[in-house]
């Protein structure tokens, strides 16, 4: 902020209206070409040399917050020199927004900073941060020497920008996949690897040439050859600690050491410097990255600030919980703990650490990895980025080649790993020998994810579609015509009422007959209603089709029905000699006098259900609850997620498992393991030899439950 302050100096600022800095802060929050930038400032009514001033800012993002009246009390003392927090005592503002508040032992769950909390899902996530420190504090029977904080960027975004994020990661992520296909067929029989992708990666976006030489880069060098062709930070990372692609480069190994630890400009000079800034400007489309690339020079604000500005995330969500714990939580005295007891660590930071620390992470393999991720947080100390920084600093001036990266401490990835696998005793004497002489190796338990259980009775009554019904098991709906198939015997599966017009429905068959009973195939063209003398009628798009339903909500009066939208829980029941059965419990039913009392019967409709009687009630499941169950057959879990370098199947006999949802139709249930890396999606419930439920605490610990008594909603109450 102060930059962008010193940017637009006193002398030229004119009557900035807020709505011209939401303008400007539109425009650079996320700039990837510089004309559109200048048009979209120049249609806020900014001036040429403001313009010119804006452009040069790294980013606007997070500036817009601040008033114009804010702005113009701080400029003055900004340019006396003052740093932004100075800047803020002086003009009378609280540079952290908050104040220093009474500290304890543990973090109140409630103050008046939380209810300036606005989005939901940051509530959500302060609440449960709230409950996790806490439980540390209790488990561990002390009070904390530090905390180190790193959360999902998406915290402070609304659903839209949320799924715009997940949407770019997951192109991201396929863009990554086809290019590692198109390398895997370019060079078979290599085991290709991630630093392989990253080069071939950036080889495509430079045309196949040296980003500092601008000579042509023979791909098979790039790819084979050691010491040919190298990725280097364009901000040397001893300065920076900046990893993302925008300041990366495929450059000559030579032109890389030659380099070491400048800027290019500082590195090229005379007739290369010029080609290098022509080429530049012409063909390096991203606009961070040309702003990295011609970066003249760094100011001594850069140089000590560069570092600390990519270490600490200082999003808004991270910067509350840094506050909110540093203005509310009593630390151990601890005389090597320093000044800086919280720290909100980027995730770009541990992002590399963990890939130098040769931490894979492999999302589809399931949740562990925020475990290995908080090892590598837990260890991103001031001590650990000082002996970073000064590696790097070493191997970008080719000092030092053969030096191992620092690790937190011997065998550092070996032990994190083991302790994250099943078996997390075993080989730890051999790992670190010296600490677990120490340590009764007996009671050290696999990690256990805790999963928050989805009590909330939120979400529609009912499916949109509304549908006519002919009587309980059967309903009438209109359906496309590309949804149509063949049953066994040859005939529309469903039609309703073929006779009221024959020749439609036997030109519908002729048709479907025609595509091998393909409904997508056959009308994948429009399809026109045959009149009596063969020439086309009306087009037709849709026809009645009748389906039979398992369990529906009386809509319009008892006219229609739709299918129930949203199952809040299931209650679980055993009747002695005959197993287990379960009620389905939906949002229609929480306001209607009395709950249900017939459990799902597979492949029956509702009206054919088993009544339950209360004394055989065990307890109800909502999603995320855990359940222990047992089987006499091997229940077959299966991976999510093709992705994941698991094995596809693991059976068992009995597992600890959480519970996501029942089919009212086959009477099955759905679970996942704690870890969400396998999942069994129709699982028999009736025949299972035992189902216990348990509850677990925000620290993965768990005990089993008792029975319950059966909950009602308010107007069961009435």
């Amino acid at each position: 902020m102060r930059k962008a302050l010193n940017t637009l100096r006193k002398d030229h600022i004119r009557n900035i209206s807020r709505e011209q800095l939401d303008a400007a802060g539109a425009a650079l929050t996320n700039p990837e070409n510089e004309d559109k930038l200048r048009e979209a400032l120049r249609q806020a009514e900014f001036e040429p040399l403001e313009i010119e001033a804006l452009l040069t800012l790294p980013s606007f993002a997070g500036y817009g917050h601040i008033s114009v009246k804010a702005c113009r009390k701080l400029i003055p003392y900004l340019e006396q020199g003052m740093n932004y927090n100075d800047a803020c005592q002086a003009a009378g503002y609280d540079f952290q927004g908050s104040q220093n508040g009474e500290k304890a032992q543990f973090l109140p769950a409630s103050t008046e900073e939380m209810e300036d909390i606005t989005s939901p899902v940051v509530r959500r996530a302060v609440a449960q941060t709230i409950k996790v420190v806490n439980a540390i504090i209790r488990e561990q029977g002390e009070s904390p020497v530090s905390i180190h904080l790193e959360l999902a960027r998406e915290m402070n975004k609304n659903f839209q920008q949320r799924s715009e994020l997940d949407k770019a990661m997951r192109d991201n992520s396929a863009e990554n996949e086809r290019l590692m296909k198109e390398l895997n067929e370019l060079f078979p029989g290599r085991t290709v690897t991630g630093q392989d992708l990253v080069k071939y990666r950036l080889w495509k976006e430079q045309d196949g040439r040296c980003a500092y030489s601008i000579q042509p880069l023979e791909l098979d060098k790039v790819i084979t050859v050691s010491g040919y062709a190298e990725v280097d930070h364009i901000v040397p990372y001893s300065i920076s600690f900046d990893d993302r692609r925008t300041n990366k480069v495929l450059v000559l190994a030579s032109e890389n050491r030659q380099k070491g630890n400048r800027l290019p400009l500082q590195y090229l000079q005379g007739k290369r410097r010029d080609d290098f800034i022509v080429y530049t400007k012409a063909n390096v489309k991203n606009f961070r990255k040309r702003q990295n690339l011609l970066k003249e020079r760094l100011s001594e604000e850069d140089g000590k600030g560069y570092i600390q500005r990519n270490l600490q995330d200082t999003q808004y969500i991270a910067a509350f919980m840094l506050n909110y714990i540093r203005n509310h939580l009593a630390f151990a005295d601890c005389s090597g703990a320093g000044k800086r007891r919280v720290v909100a660590v980027n995730g770009a930071v541990t992002a590399f650490l963990r890939k130098r620390w040769g931490l894979s992470k492999v999302r589809a393999d399931g949740d562990l990895h925020h475990a290995a991720d908080a090892a590598v947080i837990a260890c991103t100390t001031q001590g650990m980025i000082k002996r970073v920084s000064d590696f790097c600093k070493r191997a970008e001036t080719t000092a030092v080649r053969n030096e191992h990266f620092p690790e937190p401490w011997p065998h550092f990835r070996d032990e994190l790993t083991q302790r994250l696998s099943a078996c997390p005793q075993e080989d730890l004497m051999k790992i670190n020998p010296v600490y677990y002489a120490t340590v009764d190796i007996s009671s050290i338990q696999p990690v256990f994810v805790s999963r928050m259980p989805r009590h909330k009775v939120t979400g529609a009554a009912h499916k949109e579609t509304i549908k006519s019904r002919l009587d309980d098991t059967h309903v009438v709906q209109r359906r496309n015509i590309t949804e149509l198939k063949l049953d066994k015997d040859g005939e529309i599966a469903g039609y309703f009422n073929r006779s009221s017009d024959t020749l439609l429905y036997n030109a519908l068959k002729a048709r479907l007959l025609a595509f091998g009973g393909d409904g997508k195939k056959a009308f994948a063209e429009p399809f026109y209603k045959p009149r009596a003398d063969g020439t086309p009628g009306a087009r037709v798009q849709k026809v009645k089709i009748c389906d039979k339903v398992t369990s529906t909500v009386p809509v319009h009066d008892g006219k229609g029905v739709a299918d129930n939208d949203t199952m809040v829980r299931i209650d679980v029941y055993y009747v002695p000699g005959d197993g287990y059965y379960w009620i389905p419990v939906y949002v229609a039913d929480t306001v209607k006098p009395e709950l249900p009392s017939k459990a799902v019967v597979a492949y029956k409709s509702s009206a054919e259900w088993k009544e339950m009687k209360d004394e055989d009630f065990l307890f109800s499941l909502c999603q995320h609850d855990l359940v222990r169950i047992e089987s006499k057959r091997l229940m077959k879990f299966k991976v999510q997620n093709r992705d994941s370098t698991l094995e596809k199947e693991m059976p068992v006999n009995k597992i600890l498992a959480y519970f996501e949802g029942g089919n009212i139709a086959t009477g099955a249930v759905t679970l996942t393991t704690h870890d969400d890396a396998y999942i069994a999606d129709g699982l028999g419930f009736k025949t299972l030899q035992k189902v216990q439920k348990y509850q677990v605490d925000v620290l993965g610990n768990y005990t089993p439950v008792k029975k319950e008594k059966r909950q009602t909603f308010p107007a069961q109450r009435r």
